[in-house]
């Protein structure tokens, strides 16, 4: 326990010095030669501290095959996106020398860090709580503070922040500490240099927004971790053949159940359905990035609605959720006028009964904004 708590020390003390003492800017050969041999030297004493110490992996090659083929799968489908979404140049120079010194600088730090990774977790890989603080001081380490509180300056901008950043950093940190426990060190250096060193050796890469880079973020370490943990099932459990036939689909058909429903409900499958706002037509009642939940209305339903209710009704390809500003009776055929709070005046096109999709029953703020995202990136 006093050798873990020495290069939790050490690692403590390198993310406060590179955070907080130095300004690395300053030096112009931090990341071409000090990082590189700090790693190497804390990776060095790692190995020689824990070398009493191992962690036993079963099936470790069966479980490296199946992670490869996730992380080629991975790759196919992230070039393959491209023929959607075009391609860009790589900011990184491509000569020979250059892509040495970007593996040196960047990808050999990676490896580096895996190491000291796998050597700490070898020592106590029973207990939870160095599992956890593995995984939560290596995405520190690895996280860029000096951008940090600037994308906390609004509630957009941070929320774009933490699906950016925030969620895929915790979520690879926690997938590389889980393969280097399941898989051994091959594995998460393995995934590690799949994610690192691809940028510094391609000329091109897909042109995907943030969005859509933060999604591929944060499905990748979840879908590798339910692979490799079904593969790892299957090679380290005495399981009957019977077993095995069924543990891959009996052990996930709650998540299939719950995803089956959460699917349901967003398309509308239900009374209720949630829309996410996409303007701030209706501030203060609700803002941009909020989400509303709609009762679906009866024909009858909807002849009842009345003046001051807030309505979602089809204008065009768009929903639009606005408030009732007049209902128009005109020998029985009743349309309604409509304006967003915000708007100094009503909506010129009168809403029909068929237009209308259903009333707001409440509204959840700010769960709304991946959808505003995704159809900003679209559009």
């Amino acid at each position: 326990m006093k050798s873990n708590l020495i290069v939790y020390g050490l690692l403590i003390f390198y993310f406060v010095m590179t955070t907080f003492l130095l300004n690395v800017g300053q030096f112009n050969y931090f990341n071409e030669i000090i990082n590189p041999f700090l790693w190497i030297s804390m990776a060095g004493f790692s190995i020689l501290l824990f070398r009493n110490s191992s962690l036993r992996v079963r099936g470790e090659r069966s479980k490296l095959q199946s992670l490869l083929i996730v992380l080629i799968l991975y790759v196919i489908i992230y070039f393959l996106s491209g023929l959607i979404f075009g391609f860009e140049v790589t900011p990184y120079a491509k000569d020979f020398l250059s892509i040495l010194k970007n593996l040196w600088s960047f990808v050999l730090v990676a490896v580096m860090q895996e190491v000291v990774r796998y050597e700490l977790l070898k020592t106590n890989y029973k207990k939870k709580l160095n599992f956890i603080l593995i995984t939560i001081l290596f995405f520190v380490i690895n996280l860029n503070f000096n951008s940090f509180l600037s994308n906390f300056t609004g509630i957009e901008k941070g929320f774009t922040y933490v699906f950016s950043v925030i969620i895929p950093g915790i979520l690879e940190s926690l997938i590389l500490t889980y393969l280097a426990y399941k898989v051994g060190l091959k594995g998460s250096i393995i995934y590690r240099l799949f994610m690192t060193a691809l940028p510094f050796v391609v000329p091109i890469v897909p042109h995907l927004n943030w969005f859509l880079s933060s999604f591929i973020g944060i499905m990748l370490p979840l879908i590798t971790y339910v692979y490799i943990n079904y593969v790892d099932t299957l090679k380290t459990e005495r399981l009957s053949r019977r077993e095995m036939k069924s543990y891959g689909l009996k052990s996930y058909i709650p998540i299939f159940l719950i995803a089956s429903v959460l699917v349901a409900f967003v398309m509308g499958g239900f009374k209720y359905q949630p829309i996410a706002i996409m303007s701030g037509s209706m501030v203060p009642t609700f803002s941009r990035g909020d989400a509303v939940i709609l009762k679906k209305l009866s024909t009858e339903e909807k002849k009842n609605l009345k003046k001051g209710d807030i309505i979602c009704f089809v204008s065009g390809s768009k929903f639009v959720v606005h408030r009732i500003n007049k209902v128009i009776n005109n020998n029985g055929n009743i349309e309604f006028e409509t304006k967003g709070d915000h708007n100094n005046a009503p909506d010129f096109d009168k809403v029909s009964l068929e237009d209308i999709k259903g009333t707001v029953s409440f509204y959840v703020p700010y769960i709304g904004f991946p959808s505003v995202w995704l159809s900003d990136s679209v559009s």
